[in-house]
Formats: C-alpha cells, structure tokens, sequence
C-alpha cells in the first residue's frame, strides 16, 4: 500500500496547490453570477447576472437557468434568462395584487 503522501503528490505538487480560486469572487452573489456567465457563455454581461443574484433567491435563479440549458434550440440563452425572470416577476405581481 502507498503512502499519502506519494498518493497525493501529482508531478512535484500536491492538489491543493493546483486549485487556484478566483480573489474576485468574494460572495456567493459573486460565485453565482460567475457560474451563470459560464454556463450561458456571456462573461460581457457579468453585471447583469450579479446584479440578479443579489435582487433574486439563488434557488430561483439555478431553476431558470436550468429551464433556459434544457432547451435545445436556444441561442441566446441570456436573453432567455432575463425574460424568464421578468415573466416569473409578473406571475409574482399578479398573485400578490389578488
């Protein structure tokens, strides 16, 4: 049996010196606006997305965001999301006013 130390070692350095994280993304607003401009492949509109993860319950937003991958011929999944936050605060509006 291998010792821990030859098991964790990869080609000079260990695996927790590979892993780099990202200084910029100091929240979880942060980290899931980062997660949603890779997902959808529009890192130009971070803001937008930050901007939503902090207005928005992040559960909300993951379940937009799988509503917008699991469709196939979607091609600009960004607009898609932001009409699905905009038609999911009407419905809101709505069932508050009644």
């Amino acid at each position: 049996m291998e010792s821990i130390s030859k098991i964790v070692k990869v080609s000079g350095k260990s695996k927790a010196e590979k892993v780099r994280v990202n200084q910029h993304l100091h929240s979880p607003a942060h980290l899931l606006a980062d997660e949603l401009c890779q997902k959808f492949n529009d890192k130009k509109h971070f803001g937008f997305y930050l901007k939503m993860a902090t207005l928005y319950d992040h559960g909300m937003l993951r379940a937009l965001a799988g509503q917008v991958l699991e469709g196939k011929n979607v091609q600009t999944p960004g607009r898609l999301f932001a009409y699905l936050i905009k038609k999911n605060n009407a419905s809101a509006k709505e069932a508050e006013n009644l």
